[in-house]
């Protein structure tokens, strides 16, 4: 009986020991920068699509195997496709530059085994971006007065999504590929009534950086 005890007894303690050792091996913290690019499609009639090029981070908590929340936040250059399509259509003699930024969090899903572990995310928050103001501004008005348009320019953003790691060290990734679609929505308070969507493709690629556990 005493030996029934002693075996059950290790047993559980081995049990235990295997478990914590498990947990160990996901990282708490993920930490994630890089090139981004998106493809944004502007939601007014006989606008093509634009490119905008730029970068950012990701923080990530894990608080399960598979579950944790993130942080993303991303910059961006508005491409010169909007200077072309004022010069084109209004004789726009100036440059209708801006930028933009993406603020989201959500929660991430992803596989921490192997040298390959994919991931999906669902993230919300916020769009913002002085170019459209300006681009609806210069539509709105057939010319452009200024170079800066005094639309609503933060608006509503989320992405759907996911990518892959690859583990190249025990706290070191390469993240050759995250691909998402990104729904944004603006109003412009210069023009009555105006609210729209625009759906977007979006990439990003770079390293990622695991900290804590084993």
């Amino acid at each position: 009986m005493k030996h029934c005890k002693l075996i059950c007894l290790l047993a559980f303690l081995f049990l235990i020991a295997s478990a914590a050792v498990a947990q160990d091996t996901v990282p708490q913290v993920e930490l994630a920068g890089g090139y981004s690019y998106v493809n944004f499609h502007p939601s007014y009639a006989g606008i093509t699509s634009q490119n905008f090029n730029g970068g950012g981070g990701a923080f990530v908590y894990n608080f399960t195997k598979l579950i944790g929340i993130k942080a993303d936040f991303e910059g961006y250059a508005v491409g010169t496709g909007w200077t072309k399509y004022l010069k084109d259509n209004y004789g726009y003699a100036g440059s209708a530059s801006g930028n933009a930024f993406t603020y989201m969090f959500g929660p991430q899903i992803k596989s921490h085994s192997g040298k390959w572990q994919p991931f999906g995310e669902a993230l919300f928050g916020a769009f913002h971006s002085n170019g459209y103001a300006t681009l609806i501004h210069c539509i709105e008005n057939d010319g452009c007065s200024s170079n800066n348009g005094n639309g609503n320019n933060n608006g509503f953003a989320m992405e759907f999504g996911g990518g892959v790691d690859y583990a190249l060290s025990e706290h070191v990734q390469i993240r050759p590929v995250e691909v998402d679609y990104l729904y944004s929505h603006f109003s412009a308070n210069h023009i009555p009534n105006y609210s729209a969507g625009q759906n977007s493709f979006k990439y990003f690629g770079g390293i990622n950086f695991t900290l804590g556990g084993k």
